[in-house]
C-alpha cells in the first residue's frame, strides 16, 4: 500500500454513494467519474462514446471499509473493524488485505490519505 503505515487515515473523496443491504448483507455502491490516465485513453473514451461515469458495488467487507474511511478511523483501527466485524477466514489475512483494498480506492481516487497521526 504506497507509503501509507497504520496510524495513516482513509479519507473517502467520493460523496456519491449509497448503502444497502442485499439478502441480509450490507452493499456499498459508489458512483464515480473515471479520468483518462493519458491521451490515448481520452481518445478511445471519445472514438467509443464511453461514459465516465462507473458505479462500484461493494461487497460487506469493502462496504465495512468504506463506511469507517470517514477520516476518524486510522488503518490499523480499520484493520481491527474488520477482523472484528467479518469471518477470519474471509479476511486473513487481515493487514494485506486490507492494504491492496485500500490501495486500489486510492488508485482509483475515491479515497485519500491524511497525514499520519501521532501517539
Amino acid at each position: 500500500m504506497s507509503s501509507h503505515g497504520p496510524t495513516a487515515t482513509p479519507v473517502r473523496a467520493a460523496d456519491d454513494w449509497e448503502a444497502t443491504t442485499v439478502d441480509g448483507e450490507s452493499r456499498v455502491t459508489i458512483t464515480w467519474t473515471k479520468s483518462p490516465r493519458n491521451r490515448l485513453d481520452r481518445f478511445l473514451f471519445d472514438l467509443f462514446g464511453t461514459s465516465r461515469e462507473r458505479d462500484l458495488t461493494l461487497d460487506p467487507v469493502g462496504a465495512t471499509v468504506w463506511k469507517h474511511c470517514d477520516g476518524e478511523h486510522t488503518v490499523a483501527e480499520l484493520a481491527a473493524i474488520v477482523a472484528d466485524a467479518h469471518e477470519a477466514e474471509r479476511v486473513e489475512p487481515v493487514d494485506e488485505t486490507l492494504a491492496h483494498f485500500l490501495m486500489q480506492l486510492e488508485e482509483r481516487n475515491l479515497i485519500r490519505f491524511d497525514d499520519e497521526r501521532t501517539g
